[in-house]
């Protein structure tokens, strides 16, 4: 397991990198800014599941459209619940990474076949979500980047410790679900 955890977090954290530094580039359609960081994590997640866990499926098209879908969501259901919410900031960002998480947990029951241990493998995953979003208030109250106001630095350590912590919390959950075999 150790060499896949250490893959996943490392695709965790480069897939953070390339949505902030990549988003700058985009062209100017709020479509696709709004999709852009689900399009990536998905597309990384569906990646470490298929080449670094082969967790292949039947069916890859499907998984990667479920997967890349999943986390668009995810993604958009976090922001909507962290705009409207109301909630202190000391919740907030671990509430909203749960909200990601476990659409994303949900998704990847289906993209990697997970037929077993499936509610260790959601809660993992989703405390993940928690546990990244929590971090993030961290190093945000500790770096006083908010502060700073350059929202490019503030995203790049969203995203980055966010989408590492979620795919660590994938890792672990996989191997609770294959333990649960």
């Amino acid at each position: 397991m150790g060499k896949q955890f250490q893959a996943f977090v490392l695709l965790g954290l480069i897939s953070g990198l390339i949505c902030s530094f990549g988003a700058p580039y985009l062209p100017d359609i709020q479509w696709l800014a709004d999709a852009w960081p689900g399009m990536v994590l998905g597309l990384f997640l569906f990646y470490a599941g298929r080449y670094i866990a082969h967790r292949d499926g039947r069916k890859p098209l499907s998984a990667l459209l479920v997967t890349v879908s999943v986390a668009i969501i995810g993604w958009r259901l976090a922001v909507k619940v962290g705009t409207d919410s109301g909630l202190d900031e000391r919740y907030l960002y671990a509430v909203c990474g749960i909200v990601g998480a476990g659409c994303v947990a949900l998704g990847l029951l289906y993209a990697w076949r997970i037929r077993s241990g499936i509610l260790l493998f959601v809660l993992t995953v989703t405390a993940s979500g928690a546990l990244g979003g929590f971090l993030f208030y961290l190093l945000e109250l500790a770096s006083g980047i908010s502060h700073i106001r350059s929202d490019h630095l503030w995203t790049t350590l969203l995203f980055g410790v966010w989408q590492m912590v979620l795919l660590a919390g994938a890792a672990v959950g996989l191997r609770f679900a294959a333990a649960r075999r």
